[in-house]
């Protein structure tokens, strides 16, 4: 596996596990939003692992 996928993969995580933390520690009103970034961000990790470009409309090839 090359050095931008890996760190790709590693920044996916941190996302999904900064997501999930919000997640649990929102109330009821935060929620919708959280669950649309934990969705993203796994999204982007599923693009990630499958050697596709991390966001498609967009030319930039690692994870902000």
């Amino acid at each position: 596996m090359n050095n931008l996928k890996e760190t790709n993969i590693k920044k996916a995580i941190l996302h999904i596990r900064r997501h999930l933390n919000k997640l649990l520690n929102s109330q009821d009103k935060y929620r919708k939003h959280e669950m649309f970034h934990l969705k993203s961000s796994i999204e982007c990790l599923e693009r990630v692992m499958n050697n596709e470009k991390t966001y498609p409309p967009m030319v930039r090839e690692e994870i902000f």
